[in-house]
């Protein structure tokens, strides 16, 4: 596999201090959105911890483009992609599946509302289906902190069992209530047909991985920071929320996989990076790049842009951390990882697995 130093630095890091290769050795794990962020980062982590610690886990990756394989990928590399939609056709048994496909994008959301929606239930009826066929498969469903609504600004930490009202007739929670129906469809599976699927609800996954022209305020902040350009504030910057690094996700994902109790769900968070939007631009700008300048321009927005409107919303994960898990990464050290990675790109290695 080929990777820029940054990225093996922390892979290796973080697969040397977790024990998931107990629960991969000769397995076969189906990725679905293999990618996407998410799906990137589970399939680079295995690969490296395959050469690392010798676990032979085959990957197959589930995409729309699977004839355009990834720059990465090398010869050699245990690995096969298939086309999305097409995984009940599989031959081989598969041991663990982990469900991260889903569409994308405010813009995409509030364009493709129906879209979004069943393609998120639709997905999640496939695996579920696959799932029945592989006896003992162990699955994943990733869901989203958004099926928790709209909380007050005095809220509460949310814990899992707190049910978030979403408002059905507002276009932009296509996302939000493809996400809930899929939850259920994952928990009542297990309850109807014993099957041993777990559910995860990550908060804003960042870091590692992503990619560069990424359209999401997180991504702008950075590239503001290395194009040394002002930043453009389409909101007043007080929805308040947290992120995660990449590499916390993945760790987030495996823990609940391996470690977590069918039918139930599980918050992955950071809250110690509970800030706002403005509060994040006002920081980073300082530590990283002081000339930068904040201009508000929200008055321009268009409803068709399906900004999220302002929210605050902190997830309580002592349910993740009563598995062991706990994030590693914090605000500057998320960025400065990519601030690293997005200004020395050429610098690749190439392994031989």
């Amino acid at each position: 596999m080929r990777y820029t130093d940054v990225e093996y630095r922390e892979l290796s890091k973080y697969i040397k201090d977790n024990d998931f290769d107990k629960f991969l050795y000769n397995k076969t794990i189906l990725i679905t959105g293999s990618k996407g962020l998410v799906g990137t980062s589970l399939v680079k982590w295995i690969l490296v911890q395959n050469e690392i610690k010798g676990t032979n886990t085959r990957i197959i990756g589930s995409t729309r483009n699977p004839l355009e394989i990834p720059d990465y990928i090398t010869e050699g590399d245990n690995i096969m992609y298939c086309q999305y939609g097409t995984e009940l056709n599989l031959k081989e048994h598969i041991d663990y599946i982990i469900h991260a496909a889903s569409p994308t994008g405010n813009r995409y959301h509030m364009q493709h509302p129906v879209e979004t929606f069943r393609t998120n239930v639709d997905g999640i009826e496939k695996m579920l289906d696959l799932a029945k066929l592989n006896e003992g498969v162990e699955m994943i469903y990733l869901s989203s902190e958004e099926v928790y609504g709209l909380p007050a600004d005095n809220s509460p930490a949310m814990t899992e069992d707190m049910v978030g009202a979403i408002d059905s007739l507002n276009l932009r929670n296509c996302y939000p209530l493809g996400k809930k129906a899929s939850e259920f469809l994952c928990h009542a599976s297990t309850a109807e047909y014993g099957l041993n699927v777990k559910i995860i609800r990550p908060t804003v996954i960042h870091g590692l991985f992503q990619r560069y022209d990424e359209p999401r305020v997180v991504n702008e902040l950075l590239r503001c920071i290395i194009e040394d350009k002002d930043f453009v504030m389409k909101s007043d910057g007080m929805t308040k929320k947290c992120m995660i690094y990449s590499l916390d996700a993945v760790t987030a994902i495996f823990t609940v996989l391996f470690k977590g109790t069918a039918g139930e769900a599980y918050n992955a968070s950071n809250p110690e990076t509970f800030i706002t939007i403005k509060e994040l631009a006002n920081h980073l700008f300082e530590k990283f790049n002081p000339n930068i300048k904040i201009i508000f321009d929200h008055n321009n927005v268009k409803k068709s842009d399906g900004f999220l409107p302002h929210r605050t919303l902190v997830q309580d994960c002592c349910k993740l951390r009563a598995l062991g898990w706990e994030p590693k990464k914090g605000l500057d050290e998320i960025y400065a990882i990519d601030i690293d990675r997005f200004k020395n790109t050429k610098r690749i290695k190439k392994t031989s697995l």
